[in-house]
């Protein structure tokens, strides 16, 4: 359902100068705020057809103006020699070689819309192939190269006068602070040099998935057909009834690929052109795994090659021989890729080492099954790596080589017994310089989702937390997507008490080890982990401080306001609004109990998080407020379910901490 520090500047800059000396004494010091500014991340990684070169997107933070500085960089697999191809330009975003690798597409603003750029490799500038008029989606080679399918919105018509302001709209399932009707994505076919003009391929209120729903588009080996998600509409919570549509590209005709009504995404035709893979779920994939199913069309459903291995799948890819697909998952505290054969036999992970895969597979495999990705490990910052058949993964960067030889927090897997019978799985942090019988402070940091999992990967915040002296526990509670379908559907009609009992039994674990002290405990969560701290506070009581994120406090207010009503139904037996159901939503919020509580707490939240509306957060305070309890809130004037801004995310950090610490002298 739910699936995270503006300080003045003269603190900030007490900050620096007191890293910068730390590290001059020629001790290494810990991860600090000031290096937030200097931490680069990477993403959407493309691998070139013959797998000697990847392109991979940088982003820098620039403080001052409060963004992220993105640029285009090619890096040679051989050399490891590395060049910009582009940069300083605005929404850079998914880059995909041609299929024969002499061009390079991306999206990037043009004119203040998102268009596809095409910049030809072996020399010369990148030119706008596209000119949708809201901007486009997303993007596609024809595997000849010669066309580009893309989804975008149609044109808006153009309105003079009065009817500029008839702009009522009738309100269905959006998000209450929607300010106007959805428009559907449709899609688009176009010379890849960008003449002539774009033919439009569906039409209609049903939209191309889009937003946070995007799902793939994917041409057949012979460029006859598209295969992509259509959805009812184009508003989010309506998209888990999409399903996968194959259209002829001559004729514009639409053939379903399958007898499902709903939770389709991601299909991708295989290289041969023969079968299509797709991610399909049998209901709400918070209570239901995600499958990796394999298809012929036209003869039915197909197979789900990756029920074997228990996971939800995150991602799909096609081998290059069309052998087999690879999917990415959650095993335990690792994000695993797996093979799975469409000879149906026995999925098996490839072997990454401790590495965290961070980046999607589609475009990341050349025709060898070389393949590049982004991953970090909890010491590693994300860098850019290449796997190449048989052979071990090899790092190709290091922009992030100042910050790894930092002294940083060291993971380790906890294990401990749950009331559901499975053996679950935390990740515990240990600060820099940890000696083993010491009693530590510690603060529980509680993921969101539910369907996600915490993983032995990078985490500033983590970081910065563990800098302080503090132990660091993530459990992965049931509705964790790391253990298998009967942890994930544990959360099911149990979304606050069944959870809270598997995170004290994995503080337990810790605890019995002696290392822990007691008189200093906190809890922090954002988004699902921000209602799992609002419930750990009402149920249990030895917190010195609290600080809950973007949470659910009242779930009957957040169904009747947020972009994902349904999902929120999938946890409960059926609306708070039919007779006899409304008692099983308040025993499950955290607003029920606000009496309870006897933590302080600071409640951070955007005033324009669709998912986890304010209003709930501003809800939660009042209650706590009216009951005289010690609580705080602090809400950003942003849009969104994080602020995305580098000042700002740095803010939620350095509030947390600071107030986590303040309570614990």
């Amino acid at each position: 359902m739910r699936e995270v520090p503006r300080r003045l500047a003269a603190l900030a800059a007490a900050v620096f100068a007191a890293a910068t000396c730390a590290g001059a004494s020629g001790e290494p010091r810990t991860f600090g705020f000031a290096d937030l500014k200097r931490l680069v991340t990477l993403t959407a990684p493309a691998i070139s057809p013959d797998g000697k070169r990847a392109a991979v997107i940088v982003a820098r933070v620039n403080w001052n103006d409060d963004k992220y500085e993105r640029e285009l960089d090619l890096v040679d697999l051989t050399t490891h020699a590395r060049r910009v191809l582009t940069y300083d330009r605005a929404g850079l975003a998914q880059a995909a070689w041609s299929p024969d690798g002499t061009k390079l597409a991306f999206i990037a603003e043009h004119s203040s819309k998102p268009q596809v750029f095409v910049m030809p490799m072996d020399g010369g500038d990148a030119r706008p192939a596209t000119k949708a008029p809201e901007g486009v989606e997303q993007f596609a080679w024809r595997p000849d190269g010669g066309a580009i399918a893309y989804s975008a919105s149609a044109a808006l018509p153009k309105q003079q006068g009065a009817e500029r302001f008839r702009d009522a709209f009738t309100f269905t399932t959006e998000p209450i602070t929607v300010r106007k009707a959805d428009r559907p994505a449709h899609l688009f076919v176009i010379a890849a040099d960008g003449e002539g003009k774009a033919k439009q391929l569906t039409t209609g209120a049903a939209s191309v998935a889009q937003g946070q729903a995007q799902s793939t588009l994917s041409w057949s080996a012979d460029g006859t057909q598209i295969a992509f998600v259509l959805a009812p509409n184009g508003i989010l919570n309506d998209a888990e009834r999409g399903h996968v549509e194959l259209v002829d590209v001559a004729t514009a005709k639409l053939t379903r690929l399958t007898t499902h009504a709903r939770y389709e995404s991601d299909p991708r035709f295989s290289p041969d052109g023969k079968l299509v893979a797709y991610a399909h779920s049998e209901g709400d994939n918070q209570i239901t795994l995600t499958e990796a199913y394999v298809a012929t069309p036209g003869k039915g459903n197909g197979t789900p090659l990756s029920r074997p291995f228990d996971r939800a799948v995150h991602d799909i890819a096609w081998l290059p021989d069309s052998s087999a697909i690879l999917f990415s998952a959650h095993d335990a505290t690792e994000n695993v890729i797996v093979r799975a054969p469409v000879n149906a036999a026995a999925p098996t992970r490839i072997d990454l080492g401790d590495l965290v895969v961070s980046s999607p597979l589609e475009g990341a495999i050349a025709h060898d099954g070389t393949m590049v990705f982004v991953a970090t490990t909890s010491t590693a910052p994300p860098e850019l790596y290449v796997r190449r058949s048989g052979a071990a993964p090899e790092k190709l960067t290091d922009f992030n080589a100042p910050l790894a030889a930092l002294s940083l927090a060291q993971s380790e897997k906890v294990a401990y017994a749950t009331s559901l019978g499975v053996r679950a799985d935390a990740v515990l942090y240990t600060p820099p310089g940890y000696v083993a019988g010491r009693k530590y402070p510690l603060v529980l940091m509680i993921h969101g989702g539910p369907t996600s999992a915490s993983l032995r990967s990078w985490s500033p915040m983590t970081q910065l937390m563990a800098a302080r002296g503090w132990l660091v526990l993530q459990p992965n509670y049931r509705g964790s997507d790391n253990l298998g379908l009967a942890y994930q559907r544990g959360v099911r009609y149990d979304p606050g008490a069944g959870p809270g009992k598997d995170i004290m039994a994995a503080l337990d674990a810790v605890r019995a080890r002696g290392i822990v002290d007691e008189h200093r405990l906190g809890v922090y969560g954002w988004s699902y982990g921000g209602i799992m701290t609002a419930w750990m506070i009402s149920a249990y009581h030895p917190w010195r401080a609290a600080v809950s994120g973007a949470s659910v406090n009242d779930w009957t207010t957040d169904y009747g306001t947020a972009d994902d009503s349904d999902s929120d139904v999938a946890l409960f037996h059926g609306s708070p609004f039919v007779a006899g159901n409304r008692a099983e939503w308040d025993r499950a919020s955290a607003i029920t109990y606000a009496h309870q509580v006897s933590t302080p707490v600071l409640i951070l939240s955007d005033v324009g998080d669709n998912r986890d509306p304010f209003a709930t957060s501003s809800m939660y305070y009042r209650a706590l407020r009216d009951n005289g309890k010690d609580a705080t809130l602090v809400a950003y004037p942003v849009n969104g379910h994080f602020p995305s801004d580098p000042v700002r995310s740095a803010d939620v950090y350095s509030r947390t901490i600071d107030y986590i610490a303040g309570h614990f002298h």
